[in-house]
């Protein structure tokens, strides 16, 4: 039994420090050592290791992993709950953007590409967004020029960095460690939360961590709270690995970016939240099997799962011509007008509540930025969160208005998304209003019976019922 017992302390050494565990390319050898050990307690009896123990010994991810690709023709999404999502409108936006003249198709608001990556390759693709970490998801997708690191390659060569900071994280966090695993262990929920409260303390009372380049913030800004201590050390130990190797000129640009892109989808999938970063779930009695099974997955062996999803779109040759920007949507559209080659189509997909999308992933960005930023509020939020015009009722129709105006004076078609009951008031009178007087022509439309996420239903249905409007100026 102590072999058994120590064959699980090696399966989960080897995953979190040099081995890519059941997903990876040297599962035989992983395999062989366990089976090895497990006979040798066994007199010798061979035991085969089913994907069942495998689970039991925390090596296997349990799921399928997600492909951002296609699958049997239906694009499929990378995983990442995000705001205000069409990916469930795609076949009908591909079908009416299909329909406008050829040419570049441009999407204002990108978010997670799910409409760029349906329109590739017959178009080229440039991608806009206010947030850092959703242009970069674009850029991997459309604009990367470089092969990529597989998971087998980058376990291998990020191995001697992220052992080395693993081991002083958990030197420097051992107390909080210990207490962690052993909360976990007993499912006790007044430990848990009392490590939840102080971590909320520590994080909002320190205006500014000045420990830059000391590669531990996600341990002192989000550890107790959004993820547990281990899966922030790793994540730092992840993040530090990253960055050496660009810094050494053993990543490229291209790599790097789809290496933290990655990263921030095993996040999504370890955080301690309904999906979204707004704030992190309180352990209680009625979701501490949630907190626990949340704080006990891997971030590295989520990681190797993602890097795997995180592919380049088409041939390097047609990524050539595409651009991801990271600017307010209506200030790209005017310095657009200085192009040379402008966007045959332009697709807008503007925010349409008074909710900030800022708010609900402001830890991509700081995991993409790796900054050090100072903290507020319970959902511990960046002070330097981006805000749009579309989500104050005071600005909205101005800045509609703006956006159309912007598409009509660089002379692209214009596909609009909004629903009849956004922040804008009598939309579904006020757009066609402005298109006529921007455009000189009356739009099509559609409308299509949708469904909205609540981000988190935290008074109610994951879900709510809406008629997306969906306008079309085909010039």
């Amino acid at each position: 039994m102590q072999d058994v017992q120590n064959s699980q302390t090696f399966v989960r050494y080897f995953w979190t420090y040099g081995g890519p565990g059941p997903h990876g390319g040297i599962l035989p050898f992983v395999r062989s050592e366990l089976s090895s050990r497990i006979s040798a307690a066994n007199s010798g009896r061979k035991l085969r290791i089913t994907r069942h123990y495998w689970r039991k010994l925390g090596g296997l991810p349990n799921r399928k992993p997600l492909c951002h690709t296609t699958l049997g023709g239906e694009l499929v999404s990378l995983g990442i709950s995000y705001m205000g999502t069409k990916r469930h409108l795609v076949p009908d936006l591909k079908e009416i953007i299909s329909s406008c003249r050829k040419g570049i198709f441009l999407d204002v608001f990108s978010g997670m590409c799910s409409v760029g990556r349906a329109v590739a390759p017959d178009r080229q693709v440039w991608s806009n967004d206010l947030q850092s970490f959703a242009q970069l998801v674009a850029a991997t997708h459309f604009c990367s020029s470089d092969p990529l690191i597989s998971r087998f390659e980058a376990l291998g060569v990020t191995a001697a960095y992220r052992r080395s900071k693993i081991d002083e994280l958990s030197d420097t966090f051992s107390a909080f460690l210990a207490a962690e695993h052993a909360a976990l262990e007993n499912s006790d929920i007044g430990a848990l939360a009392t490590i939840f409260d102080q971590a909320v303390s520590s994080a909002q009372s320190a205006l500014q961590i000045t420990a830059a380049g000391d590669y531990d913030l996600f341990s002192r800004r989000y550890a107790g709270t959004y993820f547990g201590y281990q899966q922030t050390v790793e994540i730092d130990a992840i993040r530090f690995a990253l960055d050496r190797l660009r810094a050494e000129g053993r990543a490229t640009a291209d790599q790097w970016q789809a290496l933290v892109v990655a990263l921030c989808i095993a996040m999504s999938r370890c955080s301690n939240s309904t999906g979204h970063f707004a704030q992190s779930l309180y352990p209680k009695a009625a979701n501490i099997k949630k907190v626990i099974a949340k704080r006990r997955r891997n971030i590295t062996s989520e990681w190797l799962t993602a890097i795997d999803e995180v592919m380049p779109i088409a041939s390097q040759d047609w990524r050539k011509g595409n651009h991801a920007f990271r600017k307010d949507a209506t200030d790209l559209l005017s310095s657009l007008r200085e192009f040379q080659i402008k966007p045959s189509v332009v697709y807008a997909d503007p925010p349409y509540t008074k909710d900030q999308y800022s708010r609900y992933y402001h830890v991509y960005e700081t995991a993409v930025l790796y900054d050090y930023p100072p903290c507020s509020g319970m959902g511990l939020y960046r002070p330097d969160r981006a805000t749009s015009p579309f989500s104050l009722a005071s600005k909205v129709e101005e800045a509609m208005d703006g956006l159309i105006m912007a598409v009509a004076k660089i002379g692209s078609c214009l596909v609009l998304s909004y629903p009849q009951d956004g922040l804008l008031h009598n939309s579904t009178e006020a757009i066609p209003k402005m298109i006529r007087k921007h455009f000189g022509c009356d739009a099509d439309h559609i409308n299509i019976s949708h469904q909205h996420s609540t981000m988190g239903a935290s008074k109610g249905a994951s879900t709510h019922d809406v008629t997306e409007v969906i306008y079309r100026v085909a010039i």
